[in-house]
């Protein structure tokens, strides 16, 4: 550290010759301003170049005291006028207050910002905030003060040489005696510095308790202040600069000191002196350090060493307490020199920053040049080089002065290279004393250095140019300008790494260096990390080596590319050098550079490709698969048209999607479709799937073409290739009706199967689409058809909980037993929740079904037809029974019916005449029994009402009939003499004119089947009759149908001449003959008895596969008709009503084409020609069930 004066400046009293001597000084914190205090001026300078900027002029005595805010808004002054004045940063006086007696100190607190303004027996604190001054008394003369840096104690020393520690309050907490007395105390950090008049400096905490041992500085202070790491001491005999730790740095003699001030900000201080002399200097720090490789060791405040490791960044630090002038550091061992010894420090271990006292050399003499070698110490002062702390001591002197000095080894011993002021290379051997000059430079010698395999030498003049010799002859390599300093890479042999012009070049070889912006001298260079001296400070900057690399794979020079990559470059970096060594073939290199990459695709390949070079393959094929890999595909392309490899290039443009080139390579035949394929292929990737159909069109691909206009939705292109395509193209078509159906277009795609005839797919694809009518109308018409439709509306049906549809379309699919099992469960609900209405209708599908069955002429079925026509009679029974059961059980079970007497008394007793043994499940005789005793009584049948009651009484009553029952048999006890109404109530054959038994179902005297109607079960006036033996059902028909024969009586011939031909013609009416006993019931006709038949008193019933049934309505005035579907018969008015009121047929359900057109649309039904409606929902009861438990 030196100082050098900036400016001076000798401060007069006004008009007057004598000199103000100066008592105080400060600077801004900013550097901007030196507030003096010089007699009773205040006087601001601009401390840069010594301006005069503003005199104050406020105080009547002199002004003993300046001080600056550390906020940088305000400084206060002091004097002897007893008044502190408070002054802005621009010069204007703010405010003003006084003590009682002169003022002799001021500090500003640098957290609170206040101020502690010091009389001589009294001290105060004062803030913007406060408008009171509070003062506080001290026993003592004040002649200093000072904040610690946290604002919390104020120290105050005191002439009697106490030193009094203060809190923030003012209050003391710790009091200091000295032997002398104290005219200037600071802080340091949480350190109070203490000068007295003993010329002492001593160390104490804010507790009172001394630190550090004493100093003599040999100066009575009476001003002291902290610059950094440094303490300023002024006084009487002059001003010193010490360490921290007080060691005296140097010392400027003076007459008399009173203030000495530092700007931090500008490296400035300023010296007040009484004779009125106003010094302003700066403050030059020299660099005192040293490095060898990573290891940088270099001073820190004057007294401490610091070791600091580059590159791992760790820091050590050695306490010299002395100051410390140079450092010298190789390889384990770090010499410092202090002013009266060299102290020299050893590592505990290799690679720690320990470092251990291994020897004291006391040496007073200054040197220009300490350097450490592996075992001596040697100092170098201007021409001489000696050897210090050696057993024998060695000395050398040489011609010129020592500019530069180098420890390296040369041949194995170590050595050192001195630069000389005149040029001249000396090489001087430490261990046997040899010195020799080995090379001569054109200029004076200012950096050298050797390459790490001491082969050669660059050397930097004062001409700023750099030469690379040849260390062993000497012979001059090449040159470079504009160079300040060098250094070689100490990892890599042929890096070099120069600076100069505030730029930094890096050298590889004898190619052009690569250069970068730096500020600073290059002293070290470590693989990819140059360290840098930039001002005071060390710098480790990361540098590329990516240009170097470059340029050594540029001329092919792998191997040296390598040894560069290895300092230090980025992962692509590694792969160029790698690609390319592996274009060139050369495999180690390749394969190391991709290692670090970490590039296992490539390291695979090294390795498939090095063991088919040496198994003897073609080295232009292997060079043609990395120029591949290597992305160049045309240079690729050459390489195996050079082997003679066009099928290589094909598939590699092929590959590529650069079908333009691969036309170049193909051939004709599969090479061509090979090559529109893989067009297509990329036509599609890209998104253009037209162009891509085209071309598989073009090689007649149609599948995949269809597929890819699929994939895309083009339905507009598929419907145009299906129209045009011809018919013949079977195979195509179907791909193309798949990709229309995979599209969603499914008209389209059935035309096209319908074209190839293929209506099982046509049906499919209805159904898919939700045309039943259309599906339905295929299955009608192509029996193979049938299950494909069927079945998935009966799943339909089954999912919407529509059974009864679904166990239809199960039937008509073939699935009898998945439509049996329906049937089962769907009667079995029916009759378990009492709805019989729904059990007959059910049992009535069954049987049309059966029927149905039984009248096709499939081969299967005629086998079974038998069986089949007894399981049809067998449910058509059961379904008569559950339909007029449903109304006895009604009038049973509810309160009020609706029915009338006779109706419900033919109810139950048609079911009591079709019950076979056993009734069926659900059906109660109780019921039975009692409804027609109730209804026997209402028409005054009591016999029949007996009856039914002595079966009653056969049979459990239930509880809540048990009153009702015995009433209604007391009631018909007490009625026990009328029977008026037996005769109303016993049914009449129409064939025999007989009345028969109430519960009887045929004739017994004449065998004729009883006919009801199934609306009101009531019987009906109708006789069957067939056809004579010779005529067939279709002439019967025919001969009903003609005009009938008018009967004429003989005689009455109006004077007509009538002309009779078989006068023995028998116009008897077979009705009205009396029965045979061995006739069947039914009456026989002949041809002319059935043309005597009036067509409207002839009803016929159809159920196919059974012949016609014919009955004669003996009653015209009655009519009476059959339900188109079910064929049952009922009269002509009921079923009128019905059909009106019910809007159904009161049998079958069926509902009429004019009643379903004003009911509106409906779905279509699967049976052509039915639209029968379903049972009542399972959701419209309580009771449902599973879908799972049916199908």
């Amino acid at each position: 550290m030196r100082t050098v004066p900036k400016w001076v400046n000798k401060i007069h009293e006004a008009d007057k010759i004598e000199f103000s001597s100066v008592h105080t000084i400060c600077f801004s914190p900013d550097g901007t301003q030196l507030i003096v205090g010089a007699g009773e001026k205040v006087m601001v300078y601009d401390p840069r170049d010594g301006a005069l900027l503003q005199l104050l002029q406020a105080h009547k005595g002199p002004v003993y005291a300046v001080a600056y805010c550390k906020d940088g808004k305000k400084f206060a002054s002091g004097s002897a006028d007893k008044n502190v004045i408070i002054w802005t940063s621009k010069m204007e006086g703010i405010l003003k207050y006084s003590h009682s007696e002169a003022i002799q100190c001021l500090a500003y607190n640098p957290v609170s910002y206040h101020l502690a303004s010091c009389a001589l027996s009294d001290f105060a604190f004062w803030s913007a905030d406060v408008k009171a001054v509070q003062k506080y008394r001290v026993s003592g003369r004040i002649t200093c003060c000072a904040w610690d840096h946290v604002g919390q104690h104020l120290a105050i020393g005191l002439a009697n040489g106490a030193v009094s520690i203060r809190s923030k309050l003012g209050d003391e907490i710790h009091r200091i005696i000295r032997d002398a007395a104290v005219w200037a105390v600071t802080f340091s950090k949480s350190t109070l510095l203490v000068t007295d008049w003993n010329d002492t400096l001593s160390f104490y905490n804010v507790l009172g308790q001394q630190v550090l041992k004493e100093r003599y500085i040999g100066l009575s202070a009476v001003s002291i202040s902290i610059l950094g790491a440094l303490v300023l001491v002024g006084g009487v005999g002059g001003w010193t600069v010490l360490t921290s730790e007080g060691v005296s740095i140097f010392t400027t003699p003076l007459e008399w000191v009173w203030s000495i001030a530092p700007s931090n900000t500008l490296n400035t201080m300023a010296v007040a002196c009484q004779d009125g002399t106003l010094w302003c200097f700066q403050i030059v720090f020299s660099t005192v350090h040293g490095l060898y490789r990573e290891r940088y060791a270099y001073r820190e405040n004057m007294t401490d060493v610091i070791i600091h490791h580059l590159v791992t960044g760790k820091k050590a630090k050695i306490k010299c307490h002395d100051r410390v002038q140079k450092i010298a550091i190789f390889k384990h061992r770090l010499a410092v020199q202090l002013p009266e010894r060299v102290v020299v420090y050893e590592q505990a271990d290799q690679h720690g920053m320990v470092y251990r006292v291994k020897e004291k050399i006391v040496q007073p003499n200054e040197c220009s040049l300490l350097v450490a070698t592996s075992e001596a110490l040697l100092l170098c002062q201007d021409t001489d080089l000696a050897i210090i702390g050696a057993k024998i001591p060695k000395s050398w002197t040489v011609p010129t002065p020592i500019r530069y000095v180098k420890v390296t080894t040369l041949h194995s011993r170590e050595v050192l290279l001195l630069g000389l002021m005149n040029g001249q290379i000396w090489q001087v051997e430490p261990s046997t004393g040899v010195a020799k000059v080995i090379m001569q430079s054109p200029g004076s010698i200012r950096c050298l250095d050797v390459n790490a395999s001491r082969g050669r030498i660059a050397v930097v003049d004062e001409s700023s140019v750099c030469r690379i010799y040849s260390l062993p002859n000497g012979e001059l390599l090449y040159s470079e300008e504009n160079v300040s300093s060098v250094s070689w890479n100490s990892w890599c042999d042929d890096m070099l790494c120069l600076s100069g012009g505030g730029v930094l070049s890096i050298k590889a070889g004898h190619f052009p260096p690569a250069t970068q912006p730096l500020t600073g001298s290059v002293v070290g260079f470590q693989g990819g990390r140059v360290f840098c001296l930039q001002s005071n400070s060390m710098q480790t900057i990361n540098v590329p080596m990516s240009h170097a690399v470059h340029q050594y794979v540029e001329q092919k020079m792998f191997n040296e590319a390598y040894a560069v990559a290895c300092l230090g470059v980025t992962a692509l970096d590694w792969e160029r050098l790698g690609t390319a060594a592996l274009e060139e073939l050369s495999f180690e290199v390749a394969r190391k550079a991709f290692q670090r990459s970490e590039n296992i695709v490539f390291l695979t390949l090294i390795d498939q490709l090095q063991e088919r070079f040496e198994s003897g393959e073609k080295r232009a094929v292997i060079v043609g698969d990395v120029l591949a890999y290597c992305g160049r595909h045309t240079d690729a392309a050459h390489s195996f048209h050079n082997a003679a490899r066009d099928d290589r290039a094909l598939a590699l443009f092929l590959d590529l999607r650069m079908f333009i080139k691969a036309q170049e390579y193909v051939g004709d035949g599969e090479g061509v479709t090979r090559l529109a394929r893989q067009r297509a292929d990329w036509a599609r990737r890209v998104n253009e799937p037209r162009a891509a159909a085209e071309m598989y069109l073009a090689v007649g691909d149609v599948k995949r073409a269809a597929r890819l206009l699929a994939e895309y939705g083009r339905r507009d292109v598929l419907i145009e290739l299906a129209r045009k395509m011809d018919k013949g193209s079977s195979e195509s078509l179907r791909h193309l009706a798949e990709a229309l159906v995979a599209v969603g277009e499914y008209p389209t795609a059935g035309d096209v199967y319908q074209r190839l005839g293929d209506y099982k797919r046509v049906a499919q694809l209805a159904v898919a689409a939700g045309e039943w009518s259309r599906a339905f109308a295929l299955a009608r018409e192509h029996a193979d058809c049938k299950r494909d439709v069927y079945l998935p509306y009966a799943h339909r049906m089954a999912q919407e909980d529509k059974f009864v549809e679904a166990q239809r379309a199960y039937h008509m699919a073939g699935e009898t037993a998945t439509a049996m099992r329906v049937f089962s469960v769907l009667v079995t609900n029916a009759v378990a929740e009492e709805r019989f209405s729904d059990a007959g209708y059910l049992h009535y599908l069954l049987a049309a079904q059966c029927l149905d069955s039984a009248g096709t002429d499939n081969k299967y079925v005629i086998n079974d037809r038998a069986t089949l026509l007894q399981q049809y009679a067998h449910n058509e029974r059961l379904a008569r029974i559950y339909h007029a059961y449903d109304v006895v059980h009604r009038c049973v079970y509810e309160p009020f019916s609706l029915a009338q007497p006779d109706a419900l008394l033919n109810a139950a007793r048609y079911v009591l005449a079709l019950l076979d043994g056993e009734p069926p499940p659900g059906v109660s005789m109780f019921c039975l029994y009692l409804c027609l005793a109730k209804q026997a009584k209402v028409i005054n049948a009591n016999i029949l009402g007996r009856q039914m009651l002595d079966k009653l009484l056969a049979l459990q009553v239930p509880q809540k009939f048990q009153e009702g029952v015995e009433l209604l048999m007391l009631k018909s006890v007490g009625n026990n003499g009328s029977s008026g109404g037996e005769d109303e109530v016993a049914p009449l054959c129409w064939r025999c004119r007989r009345h028969l038994p109430p519960l009887a179902i045929q004739c017994p005297r004449c065998r004729h089947d009883l006919t009801h109607s199934l609306a009101t079960h009531e019987l009906l006036p109708l006789v069957r009759f067939e056809p004579a033996e010779g005529i067939t059902h279709e002439e019967a028909v025919d001969l009903i149908e003609r005009m009938p024969i008018p009967e004429v009586e003989r005689g009455k011939t109006d004077g007509a001449d009538i002309f009779r031909i078989g006068e023995d013609v028998d116009y008897t009416d077979p009705f009205l003959d009396k029965f045979d006993e061995e006739d069947e019931g039914v009456v026989e006709c002949s041809r002319l008895a059935l043309l005597r038949l009036s067509p409207a008193s002839v009803v016929t019933v159809r159920r196919t596969p059974f012949p016609p049934l014919f009955y004669r309505n003996m009653m015209p005035e009655l009519p009476i008709t059959t339900c188109p579907v079910c064929q049952n018969l009922f009269y002509l008015e009921d079923y009128e009503i019905h059909l009106i009121t019910k809007r159904q047929c009161p049998f079958c359900r069926h509902q009429p084409e004019d009643l379903k057109k004003d009911d509106g649309s409906r779905e279509n039904s699967i049976v052509n020609g039915s639209g029968s409606s379903t049972p009542r929902s399972p959701s419209e009861t309580q009771s449902t069930w599973p879908l799972s438990s049916i199908l």
